[in-house]
């Protein structure tokens, strides 16, 4: 086969190993990226990893780092979101063979085929237009302008961050949920750094009981704890009712392997039971909010048996999840899971696996690669990488996005010896 022309969605961890594997395999290839490298991760700044450098780098990617004299963290080390970044993803995207592959600031807004529609053309049928034409990507650039490209493969790796759930009853918004602006916060601050003013002495109104919503309330111990104007810091939070637990159980084997998340787990139930600055609301929903005069925000919370309460907070932070935003790829033959929005060979593969292993799969360890098959769609030639293939699934780690590129290049495959066009 000749060299085929790649267009990767997303110059995170996940969208540059695919970069680099493809450009290894002899092909062409443009990494865009609608922001900066690895951005997700500069957000998400010092928030800690659960999971060891190994686990979140690839042996190519490490192996050709230290051919260019960078000293790698180690592999057992741990890292924050940013170091991570600073340490391994830029110094990825800065390797010769990607270096002139990466176009920041530059949104794919949207792809389709060249030459055909969606509703037309169904391979199944034996109509090989998607087969024969090139994709069509339409992008815009942040500092203006705006093209389209075409490609023979697309790789979507641009994760699910972008896209917060709603706060409100049954994944709904909240009634006047539009109108929080800046008083609406869907990602984990840096409440010991840049953010230590927006939520110091501030009443905050917490949503959700994962892993984020338990770094938050650590986070906001530490706040309390350094006194002054910060100890008046008050929290209304809004979590799911499990009985006697308070967060998303950890199965024991994610506990024993991952210390980081070990320590996570227990400071935030110790301080959960017993911080007297929080005050929980097991089991509401918030049904609306109302920006009053002041500035403040009253919201609304109805408990499980229709009960309604009104609380004033200064600050709402909604750590309820993501989702997949799926307008990039709408112009596509994509079939997608009913429930969790991922693909639908993966998200079958993925639910057979859980009812086998109903205990090994709750967590993230308990995930495996589900092969190449299981990385195909309708499209002929369109992959979902990465944390967007789990769609609404949380359970997602970056070694599983590294098996998947593997996965997916078995399926691409590599130009014949002497036809790589590729850059080096």
């Amino acid at each position: 086969m000749t060299a085929r022309k790649i267009a990767i969605v997303g110059a995170g961890p996940i969208g540059l190993e695919a970069a680099l594997r493809a450009r290894h395999a002899g092909h062409e290839v443009t990494v865009f990226e609608s922001a900066s490298v690895g951005e997700h991760f500069r957000l998400y700044g010092p928030v800690p990893l659960f999971t060891p450098f190994h686990m979140n780098s690839t042996a190519l990617g490490r192996e050709r780092l230290r051919a260019g004299g960078l000293k790698l963290p180690g592999d057992d080390e741990t890292l924050t979101a940013e170091e991570l970044r600073e340490r391994y993803i830029l110094p990825l995207s800065r390797l010769p063979e990607l270096a002139d592959a990466v176009q920041e600031g530059a949104k794919v807004v949207s792809i389709a085929r060249e030459g055909t529609t969606k509703s037309r053309s169904i391979a199944a049928t034996g109509d090989r237009a998607r087969v024969l034409n090139p994709f069509l990507l339409q992008v815009m650039a942040s500092k203006g302008g705006a093209w389209f490209t075409r490609a023979d493969v697309v790789i979507d790796a641009t994760g699910v961050y972008g896209t917060a759930n709603k706060t409100g009853p049954g994944g709904l918004p909240a009634f006047g949920e539009e109108d929080l602006g800046g008083r609406l916060e869907q990602r984990l601050p840096s409440i010991s750094g840049e953010a230590t003013s927006r939520y110091a002495g501030k009443r905050i109104l917490l949503l959700g009981d994962g892993h984020s919503a338990a770094n938050a309330i650590v986070d906001l111990d530490a706040l309390v704890r350094a006194g002054g104007g910060a100890a008046r810091t008050r929290v209304e939070w809004v979590h799911r009712d499990r009985g006697d637990g308070i967060f998303a159980p950890v199965p024991e084997a994610e506990l024993e392997s991952l210390p980081v998340l070990r320590d996570l787990d227990r400071s935030a139930n110790r301080i959960a039971r017993e911080a007297g600055w929080i005050r929980r609301h097991p089991g509401a929903t918030v049904t609306s909010y109302r920006v009053l005069a002041s500035g403040a925000v009253e919201a609304t919370l109805e408990d499980s048996r229709g009960k309604e309460q009104r609380i004033e907070v200064d600050r709402v932070l909604a750590l309820v999840g993501y989702r997949p935003d799926l307008s990039l790829f709408r112009e596509l033959q994509i079939h997608l899971c009913y429930a969790s929005e991922a693909p639908m060979a993966l998200a079958a593969a993925i639910l057979a696996s859980q009812m086998k292993e109903p205990t090994a799969a709750q967590g993230c360890l308990g995930q495996v690669s589900h092969g190449p098959e299981s990385m195909k769609s309708p499209e002929p030639d369109f992959y979902l990488l990465g944390s967007k293939s789990y769609g609404r699934n949380p359970n997602f780690l970056l070694s599983l996005g590294h098996q998947q590129i593997a996965d997916i290049f078995t399926l691409i495959g590599a130009p014949e010896p002497g036809l790589n066009v590729a850059s080096s």
